[in-house]
């Protein structure tokens, strides 16, 4: 318990300073000055009657791409938008190491701003890792759909869940089965708030049991998918969306 207990403090502290360092970038983004915002959003108006459809990803690291061999092209949002056909306008808002509760305040507003038709949600990995409390977890993931499905009504919400960890080497080191609770645990709580709110789960953790079979999956970090590892990701949501 006690190897466990410094391992997870020192996985909170490196992933708050990689989060606390990619929101204020983020942020820094979007406090541009007024004019150079409004020439974005003139931009955004201008590409639109271009896009037949416009999909926004909302994530962490996995969606952002590390671990790909080209994460701004090979990250799974990238990949599900080309399989989606042509005249798809991705907005792809993954930020590495970020937490669901971060992404509320920092990737939530601008993919409304986007005005999306499709939006993916990512966010549980993060959580889990930094033992973020469950019921903390179900109030925001309860709230992010919330507010994504009061901003843009009309578009298709899809959640993916939480793979199976123990196939995962970074976790290796963890005792199998309270790390497979804590999964199942997380996964019966995104199931139910999914079906609430009428979105649609992805279940990578049915879906991606292959990991066991694949270990080319996953990248030389041990954590982050590789690019075959994000190319089934991709597949595994484009299927779900049907």
């Amino acid at each position: 318990m006690r190897g466990h207990s410094e391992k997870s403090a020192r996985r909170r502290a490196e992933l708050s300073v990689f989060a606390l360092c990619f929101v204020l970038l983020f942020l820094g983004a979007c406090s541009a000055p007024s004019d150079t915002v409004a020439g974005s959003h003139q931009l955004v108006v201008q590409q639109a009657p271009k896009a037949r459809l416009t999909y926004v990803a909302i994530g962490a690291s996995d969606t952002f791409g590390i671990g790909a061999d080209d994460p701004q092209t090979q990250n799974w949002p990238s990949l599900l938008a080309t399989g989606l056909g042509s005249g798809v306008h991705l907005v792809n808002l993954g930020i590495p190491a970020v937490t669901l509760h971060q992404a509320l305040s920092v990737e939530v507003p601008v993919a409304l701003d986007a005005h999306p038709n499709l939006v993916t949600v990512w966010l549980a990995v993060n959580d889990l890792a930094n033992d973020v409390p469950l019921d903390s977890y179900a109030h925001d993931l309860d709230l992010l759909l919330s507010r994504l499905q009061r901003g843009a009504p009309h578009a298709r919400i899809a959640v993916g869940n939480v793979p199976d960890l123990t196939l995962v080497p970074y976790f290796s080191a963890e005792d199998p089965l309270p790390l497979f609770a804590r999964v199942q645990a997380y996964n019966a709580t995104i199931a139910s708030i999914v079906k609430r709110h009428h979105a649609i789960l992805v279940d990578l953790f049915q879906q991606w049991h292959e990991l066991r079979d694949h270990p080319e999956y996953i990248s030389d970090d041990g954590l982050h998918p590789s690019t075959l590892g994000y190319t089934r990701i991709a597949s595994i949501f484009h299927q779900a969306l049907g």
